[in-house]
């Protein structure tokens, strides 16, 4: 985990402040692109254009305004100079932050009435308070740089990472590690390194906030790999407003694809769809027809390519030919950036 602080060196409170974080968080220092830039203080156009620069490039951002975006902040500004145009520059900075850092519960609840992000933070500022130690404001910062890199893991994963989960969906479902290892010829190999931790951490993090995990845990074993002692359950994370872990009570393929079509696909669905295609009860050409009369044949042609994808689905079972377009596009993009913040 590499971070990166961004903050007005011209001002010696936040450049003492951030000192003190980093006295305690050695061994983070950002060396090329950081994981996390840190941004410190308000109203500095340079800071702010730095750090979305940083952004685009990949980077998660963290933002705290030190009391710049306190109401009487503010209003002096509005007294003083055009602030219109500032103010949208300021608060696409703390928009695009995964998390705000407030230094106290005074500020905090002022963050949270000009609403510009949900997810706040509370630290005391060891540079201004006895009541916090330096060593205790850098831990607890550490532990949001933890949690900000917990969140959204399907975007930090690897390309083999992502692959292997595949295989772990499909042994989980079949029961059997030989639809994995007979059908896919790459698989051995991949099956037979070693993953590191930190890769596993994201892997099952992502599987719990899809409510997949039993079956990563179940395919794991099938496919005899090693994963360690991690409980994602026990993991906080940031995640978006509204989000609600994936659920159905649909078994049949109509009833699943009408749902997904409703809200959004995710991974669990694609599973439940999987397991119902498979489960030898179905009617290809009745199910075509049904698709058809409903107007969605070409969005279960494309849901069908994204089951290629995440669980392997033979092609036995497919009741007609995948669409890949545009639009399934989309729906592979909606899959893999709902839970970005």
């Amino acid at each position: 985990m590499k971070i990166e602080h961004i903050y007005p060196e011209d001002n010696a409170m936040i450049a003492t402040h951030v000192a003190m974080i980093k006295r305690y968080t050695t061994g983070t220092e950002a060396d090329g692109l950081p994981d996390i830039v840190h941004v410190h203080g308000c109203w500095k156009y340079q800071v702010v254009k730095s750090a979305l620069k940083a952004y685009r490039e990949g980077a998660r951002l963290v933002f705290s305004p030190h009391g710049g975006l306190e109401p009487w902040i503010l209003n002096e500004r509005r007294m003083t100079e055009k602030l219109s145009k500032t103010l949208l520059w300021q608060r696409r900075l703390a928009e695009h932050a995964y998390v705000v850092i407030a230094h106290s519960t005074i500020e905090s609840d002022n963050l949270g009435e000009l609403a510009w992000n949900p997810r706040v933070e509370t630290i005391r500022n060891a540079v201004v308070t006895n009541s916090i130690t330096e060593e205790a404001m850098a831990r607890q910062t550490l532990g949001i740089y933890r949690k900000v890199m917990d969140s959204n893991t399907l975007e930090l994963m690897s390309d083999d990472s992502r692959s292997l989960m595949a295989m772990m969906l499909k042994a989980a479902i079949t029961g059997d590690r030989r639809w994995v290892t007979l059908a896919h010829p790459d698989s051995l190999e991949l099956i037979s390194r070693s993953m590191p931790d930190n890769e596993w951490r994201n892997l099952l993090i992502y599987a719990e906030h899809e409510n997949v995990r039993q079956l990563i845990v179940r395919g794991a074993d099938l496919l005899g790999m090693r994963m360690p002692a991690i409980d994602p359950g026990r993991i906080k994370s940031y995640l978006p407003t509204g989000y609600q872990q994936p659920q159905t009570r649909a078994t049949q393929v109509v009833e699943i694809v009408e749902e997904m079509n409703r809200s959004l696909p995710t991974l669990y669905h694609l599973v439940a769809l999987d397991k119902a295609l498979r489960s030898g009860g179905v009617d290809d050409d009745k199910l075509i027809a049904c698709m058809e009369e409903k107007g969605m044949q070409k969005y279960f042609s494309r849901i069908l390519q994204l089951l290629k994808e995440q669980t392997l689905l033979d092609d036995g079972f497919l009741p007609c030919a995948p669409l890949d377009d545009k639009q399934t596009q989309s729906l592979r993009n909606l899959l893999y950036n709902h839970l970005k913040i």
